[in-house]
């Protein structure tokens, strides 16, 4: 099976969750979520038939009992251009001096960021947390590491960053190995943590709560994690792309906010739209000014993804009025609480 299989497989499974017609033309109509890294399917939909993995014709196809769970793991996995994007990103924009110069104008340091995070909500999200020396922290979809990294110098805190992208963690690792003793860096999936109950005094998630399966399931089972009386920080921004009814901008409408309402966890949210709404202009002007200095250095990709977030989401976003950023800080009762249910 090669890739092109891989992105066939996961599609026809897209197209079932969506509802959608299974017939090729509505399946191939799917190509754009590959973005630059979309493989040739031509001779894909015979092999995947030959293999057994699917059934059917161009007039309409399912995946087989045998292709069905290869399908929902590729699709959980795969399901669209970023897993492909960020098997590269990490350790490009590690050695990028010109994603260094971005950064650094952007948010105010260079921590191979890749989301919307400038220092003073960093700081800010510190305070929040009240992060003290030698507290336990996990920071979810923690990237190459630099706010992980960041965090505990500031406060002497003991970090483990966790991200499914196993060239984040490399990065990550080599980058940290004079600071192991309060840094550690695990490659992991939000949607199955592998720790003990009660492993960290503080949970962060940094523009990454959008990449869970289920937002229920996955904050009960963070929440989890936390020791009683520990705190939980979630920054999320709200975009059409995610919701678009009435209310879901609001504070308290996120899906993020019901959901911790949903699970009786009580929290303070702190509103960051006004930083927020100067944050994607300022960017794609700055990435717009380097644009030449990434083309010389081979990372045209890392341009055109930062042109593709601010063009197609967010400064559309804010244009129509549909564009929030909040920080949700969770406090967890100082006392044991049973087992949170999703359900």
């Amino acid at each position: 099976m090669n890739e092109a299989d891989i992105q066939v497989l996961a599609t026809i499974r897209r197209t079932e969750l969506d509802g959608d017609s299974s017939d090729r033309a509505t399946i191939e109509s799917h190509t754009d979520k590959y973005w630059k890294y979309l493989e040739d399917w031509s001779d894909s939909w015979t092999r995947l038939v030959d293999a057994g993995l699917v059934a059917g014709d161009d007039s309409g196809y399912e995946l087989t009992e045998s292709g069905r769970p290869i399908a929902e793991q590729y699709y959980a996995e795969r399901p669209d251009h970023f897993w492909y994007y960020y098997q590269h990103y990490y350790p490009a924009a590690q050695a990028s001096n010109t994603h260094s110069k971005m950064c650094v104008r952007v948010f105010g340091k260079d921590l191979t960021q890749d989301g919307q995070a400038d220092m003073e909500s960093l700081n800010d999200l510190i305070a929040y947390l009240d992060i003290r020396q030698g507290d336990k922290v996990l920071d979810l979809g923690c990237g190459a590491g630099g706010i992980s990294e960041y965090l505990s110098d500031e406060t002497g805190a003991h970090v483990t960053g966790l991200d499914y992208a196993a060239s984040a963690i490399d990065v990550a690792m080599d980058r940290t190995k004079s600071k192991r003793d309060r840094l550690t860096f695990v490659q992991g999936d939000m949607n199955a943590l592998d720790f003990p109950q009660h492993s960290f005094d503080e949970v962060i998630s940094v523009d990454t709560i959008y990449w869970v399966a289920d937002i229920d399931a996955a904050l009960a089972a963070i929440a989890q994690l936390v020791k009683p009386g520990g705190k939980l920080g979630i920054f999320v921004a709200c975009t059409p792309l995610i919701e678009d009814e009435p209310g879901v901008f609001e504070p308290h409408g996120t899906w993020v906010a019901r959901s911790l309402t949903k699970l009786g966890l009580e929290f303070d949210v702190h509103d960051y739209t006004e930083s927020f709404l100067l944050f994607w202009p300022k960017m794609k002007e700055v990435v717009l000014e380097l644009r030449d200095d990434f083309v010389a250095e081979g990372n045209e990709v890392i341009f055109d993804s930062f042109m593709l977030d601010a063009d197609e989401d967010y400064l559309p976003a804010a244009e129509a009025g549909k564009l929030r950023r909040y920080l949700y800080i969770v406090k967890r009762p100082p006392t044991p609480q049973p087992p949170l249910h999703d359900g």
